[in-house]
């Protein structure tokens, strides 16, 4: 029976896996102009006729990976994080790094800087947030408890932070501010593909790096500190993981919500507790969530598109209620 379990939870990447590649070729040949399969793939290496290859180079395959690739981050990134905290209700959204990335973004809209900048300075900003939360939390007894009050309360300032200068912006400005906090994932191009790419190649191996000495971290620090793991600088290096993580899916399609607090708990349900395996099926649980929404927000009206993040609110709202009612029981 345990090795058929086994068996079952190994499998469940490679369906996730296979689900993402097929929500992504659906992306690449439906829009205002549909095309073949075929076509489409061809175009993706620079066969097939010029229109066809830039509007499949240029406009969706760059949307489709920064989609994937956007949640994958933020899959993995709540999955460390809920680990590190040992609560299940904590994610990047809710200790104060996404919103430490949207706020810097803002600020680099308000300045007018240009459109290329807003990935960095997000980054910036979610790595800045990470290091605020690492020291307010450093020096007192519990640290996960720590980290999450201190979050809590960090996620309420860069909020606060974020609505004041909206509020202050050139209207010139305001609409593509409004746009970036709605998480939309409109007119991605290459850059932002590569950005979230190198981001993502960075912080994933360490965050496999991490993930065995993170399950061991969940049963205790005084159990980890038994079987040698150094708690403090494993903590930070997990910190920091999460939030490079975050701030790389931010940098690129601004603050999707639900995606790193839901992604995470449907992993565990589908393969167990942390491990490597739940790690992977959390990224590609999260890529799946972001293609689905960005779809769906691209189809739920006629005449104009919804923002992804819109659309993983509005079905995340509904699940935290339940998790906080089951949570409380």
């Amino acid at each position: 029976m345990n090795a058929t379990v086994a068996a079952t939870r190994r499998g469940v990447p490679l369906v996730l896996a296979a689900l993402v590649l097929g929500l992504g070729m659906f992306g690449l040949v439906t829009g205002t102009q549909q095309i073949p399969l075929g076509e489409a793939l061809a175009a993706t290496i620079g066969l097939g006729d010029g229109g066809t290859s830039f509007i499949v180079q240029q406009l969706r395959l760059p949307r489709v990976g920064v989609a994937v690739l956007a949640g994958a981050c933020l899959g993995a990134s709540g999955a460390l994080m809920q680990g590190l905290l040992r609560n299940p209700l904590a994610s990047p959204d809710i200790v104060g790094i996404t919103g430490g990335a949207s706020l810097a973004a803002v600020l680099a809209i308000g300045a007018g800087l240009p459109p290329l900048a807003l990935p960095l300075a997000a980054a910036l900003g979610a790595a800045s947030a990470a290091g605020v939360l690492q020291v307010l939390s450093r020096h007192t007894g519990s640290s996960s408890v720590r980290l999450v009050l201190v979050g809590v309360g960090l996620h309420a300032l860069t909020t606060a932070a974020v609505t004041l200068v909206v509020a202050r912006i050139d209207p010139r400005r305001l609409g593509a501010a409004e746009v970036w906090l709605a998480g939309s994932l409109h007119a991605r191009n290459a850059t932002h593909l590569t950005v979230v790419l190198v981001g993502a190649a960075a912080a994933l191996p360490l965050a496999y790096g991490l993930v065995r000495s993170l399950a061991v971290l969940e049963l205790g620090d005084e159990v980890a500190t038994g079987v040698g793991v150094p708690v403090r600088r494993t903590r930070t290096l997990l910190l920091g993981s999460s939030a490079l993580l975050a701030g790389v899916a931010v940098a690129v399609a601004g603050p999707l919500g639900f995606v790193a607090l839901g992604a995470p708990h449907i992993a565990r349900r589908l393969v167990g507790p942390t491990s490597p395996t739940t790690l992977t099926t959390a990224a590609l649980t999260g890529a799946l969530l972001v293609l689905a929404a960005d779809a769906l927000g691209q189809r739920l009206l006629e005449d104009a598109a919804v923002p992804a993040g819109v659309v993983t609110a509005a079905l995340g709202a509904p699940y935290l209620l339940w998790l906080l009612h089951r949570t409380g029981r």
